[in-house]
């Protein structure tokens, strides 16, 4: 009943090594974001404007780390446009603050209008943690109208200076279009109440995922939520003591720095690879290892039932001791046979 050992490899399979093609987006991405922040930087030092600086190269750093050792991994190209968005705002409010006379008076209009869409990236961002995917319809039907929303404010901002105050930017506007008291009436009703319900979306959309996950999922969700609680508190602390949200801002970037290692060093890839060095296959018991073969040939329980002659109840058992001893918890947004297979695949 060995058929399935053909399937083996001379050596383990490496599941991150990069191939040359794969190094290409991650590098323009990192070099993309580490420009921005270096021109930005290069206007002097704004303390206002250093979270989105950092934000820039935490997003952008860990999307190029994740892509690098995980190519085209949904998350990671999330957190690739957030990095972007948020370096091109740091630049812009970089030359917007440093100007003299209206010279650059396109810089400020560009570190502004986009906060929007870098709020509806981050937010998707969230609600598709750690995969990259809604958890289900309707939570995808939220995400499209999460950037709706976050478009129409965009475009109202990018027509009218309606958050140039915000921003700390004393710039002109570029366009000069009638209606600003209507428009900053209708910015002020839509724009605040948007951005307090992406928050608001953040939390709901971690604790629905929460409630659905178990094992690696749960831990990696619960660590995330540790990152958020820190920085949270940093804002509180900075709130009482210097009634200023500086120090909460300037501590955001642990959040994505956070997620990346989750990604990473809690991915369901880095759980069969520790299967894997720890020698995990070499503690299943003669049945088991004939029935992962099977497994590995694509056979459901009941044809590995008939074709060990056994019946479909003992065979059962006998998978769930395979997923046990090789540490794949039960969650059902991965496929436990495939894992067992890659682990079979690098033994």
């Amino acid at each position: 009943m060995r058929q399935g050992r053909p399937l083996r490899h001379d050596g383990p399979v490496s599941i991150n090594e990069p191939q040359a093609r794969d190094l290409l987006v991650p590098l323009l991405l990192l070099g993309a974001v580490v420009s921005l922040v270096s021109a930005g930087l290069a206007q002097g030092f704004w303390l206002a404007n250093v979270h989105n600086g950092l934000l820039a190269l935490a997003f952008g750093g860990v999307a190029a780390w994740t892509l690098l050792l995980r190519p085209n991994h949904r998350e990671a190209l999330l957190f690739g446009a957030a990095g972007v968005l948020e370096g091109v705002l740091f630049l812009g409010r970089q030359v917007a603050h440093q100007a003299v006379g209206d010279t650059d008076t396109w810089w400020g209009w560009i570190g502004v209008w986009p906060l929007a869409l870098v709020l509806a990236v981050i937010t998707w961002a969230v609600l598709c943690f750690p995969e990259g995917r809604f958890l289900s319809a309707r939570w995808r039907w939220l995400g499209i109208a999460i950037m709706t929303i976050a478009f129409c404010c965009s475009l109202l901002s990018a027509l009218w200076p309606v958050e140039y105050a915000a921003a700390g930017i004393d710039l002109p506007h570029p366009f000069r279009v009638g209606g600003l008291g209507a428009a900053r009436d209708i910015w002020n009703v839509t724009a605040h109440t948007a951005y307090a319900l992406f928050q608001v979306a953040w939390v709901v959309g971690v604790t629905a995922r929460w409630r659905r996950a178990n094992g690696v999922l749960r831990d990696q969700l619960a660590l995330l939520g540790a990152a958020v609680g820190l920085t949270t508190v940093a804002l509180l602390v900075g709130l009482m003591v210097w009634h200023s949200p500086r120090l909460g801002l300037v501590m955001t970037p642990l959040v994505p720095v956070a997620a990346g290692w989750i990604m990473i060093r809690l991915s369901l890839t880095r759980v069969i690879e520790k299967t894997r060095a720890s020698g995990g296959l070499a503690g299943l018991s003669p049945r088991e290892n004939d029935v992962l073969d099977l497994i590995a040939q694509g056979l459901s329980n009941k044809a590995i039932s008939e074709q060990l002659h056994l019946s479909i109840k003992t065979v059962e058992p006998v998978v769930s001791s395979i997923f046990t001893k090789l540490q794949l918890p039960a969650d059902a947004t991965i496929n436990r046979r495939v894992l067992a297979v890659l682990a079979l695949l690098g033994d």
